[in-house]
């Protein structure tokens, strides 16, 4: 019961410690709105696909106050050669902070309004809530998220990258690349939803288990090479990634004739865009 009273009283001040150590770096800055386009190779989370390439291109628009906090919107087009359409809009609102010039972190939640007929993977997951935090000495930057997503069932994931940044130029007129290497962990019961959603449109008769969807494991590597050009009130970016996954579910006919494990392949994609800010 003590612990019950106590922890809400330990975030307010945890909270309140963050907004104090911000405020400082807010001295210098200034709120403004961004605009931006992107176009997505392939639809690929955490390792896993669908067996027909997503691409997307999405735009974006958000308010960005000099406080931290965002408010952003953006709709997805699929831009497949057989099959187009607006396949999901996202709203999103959260906070980014400074707590020093080698620590930094933001916290969001995010709400998600998918096409019935979506074939992408995170397609059952209707929002998500998570946070991060980015520590960077100088040599090795560390970086770490926790997100919670909502499908039938609520999803833990757990990320963790290595990363170090080369730069060339200077401000408003500047290069970077990061090459970077990643995990991320989690449970997949959002994953399952949508497996027995694909299922279930081939045949009608497959149900899908997985040993515990639940459980908590290592849901891929990635290699990624992230690029950025910063100009004044623009700019644009590249990230290729190499995604690597890890524990496939297992599916179960419901005609009796046993489990098959799915194949996970090895994928290449990418994610390409400019942003101008006004």
């Amino acid at each position: 019961m003590f612990l019950k009273k106590l922890l809400p009283t330990l975030l307010i001040l945890f909270a309140c410690n963050l907004i104090v150590n911000a405020q400082d770096s807010t001295s210098n800055k200034s709120s403004y709105f961004k605009a931006a386009v992107n176009y997505l190779t392939n639809s690929v989370y955490n390792g896993r696909k669908d067996s027909v390439v997503l691409p997307y291109i999405t735009p974006s628009i958000g308010y960005y106050d000099k406080s931290g906090v965002y408010i952003s919107g953006s709709l997805s087009y699929l831009a497949a050669t057989n099959n187009s359409r607006i396949d999901v809009f996202t709203t999103e609102i959260g906070y980014d902070f400074t707590i020093n010039n080698k620590l930094s972190g933001g916290i969001y939640g995010s709400k998600y309004f998918y096409n019935n007929n979506s074939t992408s993977v995170t397609s059952q997951t209707k929002g998500s809530i998570g946070g991060s935090l980015t520590y960077d000495p100088g040599i090795i930057t560390f970086s770490s998220g926790i997100d919670v997503s909502f499908a039938s069932k609520a999803d833990v994931n757990v990320s963790a990258a290595l990363g170090h940044s080369f730069y060339i130029g200077e401000k408003n007129n500047e290069w970077g690349i990061t090459p970077t290497i990643s995990t991320n962990l989690g449970t997949q019961n959002s994953y399952q939803d949508y497996v027995k959603k694909r299922k279930s449109k081939g045949s009608g008769n497959s149900t899908v288990q997985t040993n515990s969807p639940s459980s908590f494991g290592i849901l891929d590597y990635e290699l990624s090479l992230p690029i950025t050009y910063e100009g004044n009130k623009w700019g644009l970016f590249l990230t290729p990634i190499y995604a690597i996954p890890q524990n496939p579910i297992s599916i179960a006919a419901s005609t009796g004739s046993g489990y098959t494990t799915e194949k996970l392949e090895n994928v290449f994609y990418a994610q390409f865009g400019v942003y101008v800010k006004f």
